[in-house]
């Protein structure tokens, strides 16, 4: 097992060996709104719902996750976009959810994990996904004092007053990247390389718009591109409108790398889309600061073009070439 990176290839084979039925992961989008897949569980009660998964004990998942409540609290071990490691089982028996939590522990065994310093805490948890309300006893997993994951034995599984076919669902959820940041050191946020020297909200902004892109997603004024276009903007706003340095390419290209290999995507993808959307933003991001200071003569200028031809712009009307060169920095 690759302790680094936690090889995709690698889990997969350790979970087949013990019989899972092993699902490709899901596009994150949740809807056509702006909600995304947030936990394996639910592209994995979704299939089943819709009979695409047939009546299974152990299924696992790999599944790429937007947490976007998570967007203005980012730091070590907290990220908008992250892996969540999820196996399930439905109609099964609470001895055969143990089994499926123990396999996670013999894995956690095998990463030199110690025994003794994963500690639990349960409780009841009753929830309403959707329409379908569930509810059952839960398990927060801590390792060195840091949530890893969670499982939920449900056995109460209901759409209104009525079953949905679902006496019982297990439902086992571990975050791959705090595994490996607690088993590793370093930063959480290291996909490849070290990439301590950028800040964490810079690096979970890349590369949540890289897992957006992987999974095809334009930035727009509505749905799901509403998205792309805000992250697009806080990091905007974080850089102060500066260019992209070679550093932060490394990283975005790093992230789309990253993404891919979890997302299971093998065709090619360019960060240009990304990349104009950034400068598209920071162009608005420019106009604005001209604006507040009393520079009247801006509303003609189209932000959907490169850094020379705005600044070229910005020169036609009239703002100064060192005011310009100061803001274009």
């Amino acid at each position: 097992m690759d302790k680094k990176i936690l090889d995709k290839n690698e889990l997969e084979k350790y979970f087949l060996e013990k019989e899972y039925n092993c699902l490709k992961p899901h596009s994150i989008v949740n809807n056509n709104d702006t909600i995304f897949v947030s936990a394996g569980i639910q592209p994995i009660l979704k299939d089943y719902c819709e009979y695409k998964i047939n009546e299974c004990e152990k299924i696992y998942i790999a599944q790429p996750v937007i947490r976007t409540q998570f967007a203005n609290s980012v730091s070590e071990g907290s990220s908008i976009a992250f892996v969540n490691l999820t196996t399930s089982g439905f109609n099964i028996t609470e001895e055969k959810h143990n089994i499926l939590v123990q396999d996670f522990f013999e894995l956690f065994s095998i990463l030199n994990m110690k025994k003794e310093e994963i500690v639990k805490k349960e409780d009841e948890y009753e929830d309403i996904w959707g329409s379908i309300q569930l509810s059952g006893k839960r398990t927060f997993y801590y390792y060195k004092n840091i949530e890893i994951g969670d499982t939920t034995f449900f056995t109460k599984i209901l759409k209104g007053d009525k079953k949905i076919g679902i006496e019982t669902m297990s439902d086992v959820g571990f975050g791959l990247e705090r595994i490996r940041w607690l088993i590793n050191g370093g930063s959480y946020f290291n996909l490849y390389s070290d990439s301590a020297k950028i800040d964490n909200y810079i690096k979970a902004y890349l590369s949540v718009l890289s897992l957006l892109r992987v999974n095809d997603i334009k930035p727009s004024n509505k749905n799901c591109g509403y998205r792309a276009r805000l992250f697009s903007k806080k990091l905007v706003n974080l850089l102060k409108a500066r260019p992209l340095s070679f550093e932060l390419q490394s990283y975005l290209i790093e992230a789309l790398k990253y993404w891919k290999n979890w997302q299971d995507v093998n065709h090619e993808i360019e960060t240009n889309i990304i990349e104009q959307e950034y400068i598209r933003n920071c162009n608005r991001y420019i106009i604005d600061i001209l604006l507040s200071e009393g520079y009247d003569n801006l509303s003609g200028i189209n932000i959907n073009v490169s850094w020379e031809e705005f600044q070229e712009k910005l020169l036609a009307s009239n703002v100064e070439p060192e005011k310009i060169k100061k803001l274009l920095r």
